[in-house]
């Protein structure tokens, strides 16, 4: 009898998991492994009883203890074949052994310098999106072998009937002669205070699905930012706007919304390009509130958070806001003029993404079979 393959994925947060799933459930139908799951015990209480909850639903084992460093030896002793990440800032060492090959299937794609900076020492391999994106991460120093895949994330918008419109439209009970607009703000920088109750009054005659990132929702302070203020907001537009609705975070996963929405509202975020995938619109708002050092010196919003030259690029296939007051004709411009766009968008589709066929799970699981196979 053979020994199956021993892989866990560690969904560290929450909105790692979205990047796993469809590498999970083609994992999950191949009888040549033995799937695992963990998130950590670091993570905010609110957030963990949601992520272990998820995890349990999942085809596979999950690998759950009362502290970090229990599960830590946990998965230790299950000498794993291989160990997947979603970020890799935590001592990965910790939890595998020498035998065992770490990936990370990055949580995001886009702008910020995190993507490259986020680079574990014990990485063997990192799944990439694309040819462009493999250049840039070895033009930044990463010597990890990279494994052109694909995104993941996106293969079940690709794949026939995976995504069932009709029930999102029934649960959110959005009004199927209206468009629907997707507003999904980042955790930092972000437009939500700037822009307040407006956005209700500038929307009233589309849908809108707001979509906070985790983050927002279960850290209330992180890195001198608090979100209590941005809750109470998106809270106060679904109470007094009843063509606004919030997504709640077991609703952790964007893509179906992606499939439903017809333009997409947001900031410096990874959904930008994963809308672009899709072939259609985006909005960019411009206007954010800055914690005091960005405000004061804008140059350090760069060197951390943002990376510029990328982040000059999405104005050519992006409509942008410059002020909350924008919205509305940047919402009919992207609406109605997304044909004066479409050579740039085609021209940043191919760069950002290796194929868009809804099988870029399957060019993972040969990598990870090839490297078993060594």
């Amino acid at each position: 009898m053979n020994v199956k393959i021993k892989i866990l994925f560690d969904s560290y947060h929450l909105y790692h998991l979205p990047q796993f799933e469809p590498l999970i459930d083609l994992l999950s139908t191949d009888d040549r492994f033995d799937i695992f799951h963990s998130t950590s015990n670091d993570i905010p209480i609110e957030e963990y009883k949601l992520c272990t909850a998820v995890l349990r639903n999942k085809p596979g084992t999950l690998v759950a203890a009362e502290t970090e460093s229990d599960r830590q030896r946990k998965i230790k002793n299950l000498n794993l074949d291989f160990f997947i990440c979603g970020w890799s800032r935590y001592d990965i060492d910790r939890y595998v052994t020498k035998k065992t090959y770490v990936g990370m299937i990055y949580h995001g794609i886009g702008i910020k310098p995190s993507y490259w900076l986020d680079n574990h020492k014990r990485l063997d391999m990192r799944f990439v999106e694309s040819k462009y994106r493999v250049q840039q991460l070895k033009q930044n120093g990463i010597k990890t072998n990279l494994e052109l895949t694909g995104f993941i994330k996106l293969d079940p918008i690709f794949q026939k009937n995976k995504i069932d419109i009709n029930s999102i439209m029934r649960k959110y009970k959005l009004d199927q002669g209206k468009k629907t607009i997707l507003f999904a703000p980042t955790f930092y920088p972000s437009s939500v205070e700037p822009i307040g109750m407006k956005l209700g009054e500038y929307t009233k005659e589309y849908n809108v699905l707001i979509k906070p990132h985790l983050w927002t929702t279960f850290l209330k302070n992180f890195a001198e930012i608090n979100h209590n203020k941005k809750n109470r907001i998106l809270r106060g537009l679904v109470e007094n706007f009843p063509h606004i609705h919030l997504i709640p975070p077991e609703d952790y996963n964007i893509i179906p919304f992606f499939k439903i929405a017809d333009v997409l509202l947001t900031e410096a975020s990874s959904t930008i390009y994963e809308m672009l995938a899709c072939n259609k619109p985006v909005i960019v708002n411009r206007f954010f509130k800055l914690k005091i050092s960005h405000r004061i010196f804008r140059s350090r919003l760069y060197k951390k958070r943002l990376n510029l030259e990328m982040e000059k690029d999405i104005s050519n296939f992006c409509f942008e806001a410059h002020e909350p007051n924008d919205i509305p004709s940047a919402i009919d411009m992207a609406l109605n003029k997304f044909g004066s766009k479409q050579d740039k968008i085609k021209e940043y589709r191919k760069r950002m993404f290796f194929k868009l066929d809804g099988l870029a799970a399957i060019r993972a699981r040969d990598t990870i079979l090839s490297y078993k196979n060594k």
